[in-house]
């Protein structure tokens, strides 16, 4: 499934960040969330590791040449993957979230190289090269399960060793969209994981083992979908590409659909309900009431009351408004 990568490296001067007025100094695209540790993700490769209250605890590092496309935070370690499209090869590697890393370098070692080497830092503690794109991620106790796109779904240990890997889903009534459907998203629920794809596919696997329990299509859904949680309070959150979300008990049931402003881009469950942020909105669904605040930027994720929005800044959950009376 994968080989292992020995690139050579060239360190970098890395460049330290202010916590004043809570900005990050980057554009990020997403938060990679642990119990204690959490790390955001920028536009541009940047990774920086903060607390539960967004505080920033290290320094600004690149660990990939260009942006992870998807991570986790695991035990004591950040597993990321990143994509070099050019040369179509797919990376992954564990960085421990102890220390700080040191920058990857663009710069060739061997001045007969055509064009530059693109390395992974050298600060993690392994790196594998994979066979296709990881796509999706998600953390079972110190194991990872990711899905690489078209490939498979693999479940590896902390050390990267491979526990099992079960086939790329298929799903009979999607086939004339393969070639524009991915998965996007996997969520753990109970002893199984489920893996979704961007048109509606869903399929159930057993962490044990990796065999496929189920099988299925979400039915009724108005747009692609491009990330799921669950709760086992709150159920699904399935949130669509466009300007609508749906909710749902189960995967079988029609969903209940919302329209917002735009697409959410990260949830938490809430009483029962989900609280939101996205497209220059926040949002909360509590008791099957719907509110919707107004925000001037994107909202990019959640951390406890806090967004983080698409210009590296802090605001308070409730877009640019006031939090909803929920008596």
């Amino acid at each position: 499934m994968y080989s292992i990568l020995q690139p050579h490296l060239q360190a970098v001067v890395s460049r330290r960040t202010s916590n004043m007025d809570g900005v990050l100094g980057f554009n990020p695209v997403r938060i990679d969330k642990g119990v204690e540790d959490c790390i955001v993700v920028g536009s541009d490769g940047q990774t920086v590791k903060i607390n539960q209250e967004g505080v920033i605890n290290g320094t600004v590092m690149c660990p990939f040449p260009g942006v992870s496309s998807c991570g986790v935070i695991n035990s004591n370690s950040w597993i990321g993957s990143w994509v070099d499209r050019n040369l179509r090869k797919a990376y992954m590697g564990s960085f421990p979230l102890g220390e700080d890393w040191q920058s990857t370098s663009l710069e060739s070692e061997d001045s007969d190289n055509e064009g530059p080497i693109q390395s992974i830092s050298k600060s993690a503690t392994w790196t594998r090269e994979l066979q296709s794109e990881p796509v999706a991620m998600c953390s079972v106790e110190e194991n990872i399960v990711f899905a690489c796109l078209g490939s498979g779904i693999y479940m590896i240990d902390r050390n990267a060793s491979e526990i099992w890997r079960s086939p790329y889903p298929r799903w009979r009534e999607l086939e004339d969209l393969v070639g524009l459907d991915s998965i996007v998203s996997i969520v753990r629920r109970g002893d199984e994981i489920y893996v979704f794809s961007s048109s509606g596919g869903y399929s159930a696997i057993s962490i044990v083992n990796g065999h496929e329990i189920n099988n299925g299509i979400l039915p009724n859904l108005p747009e692609k979908i491009h990330d799921v949680r669950f709760d086992q309070d709150s159920g699904w959150i399935i949130m669509l590409n466009g300007k609508k979300l749906a909710i749902s008990d189960d995967l079988v049931s029609k969903p209940i659909v919302f329209k917002v402003p735009g697409p959410v881009m990260d949830a938490f469950p809430h009483e029962r309900g989900w609280m939101w942020t996205g497209w220059r909105h926040d949002g909360l669904l509590s008791n099957g009431k719907l509110s919707i605040f107004q925000r001037s930027e994107v909202g990019i994720s959640l951390l406890g009351d806090k967004v983080l929005t698409n210009s590296g800044s802090w605001g308070r959950f409730c877009g640019d408004g006031t939090f909803p009376d929920e008596n």
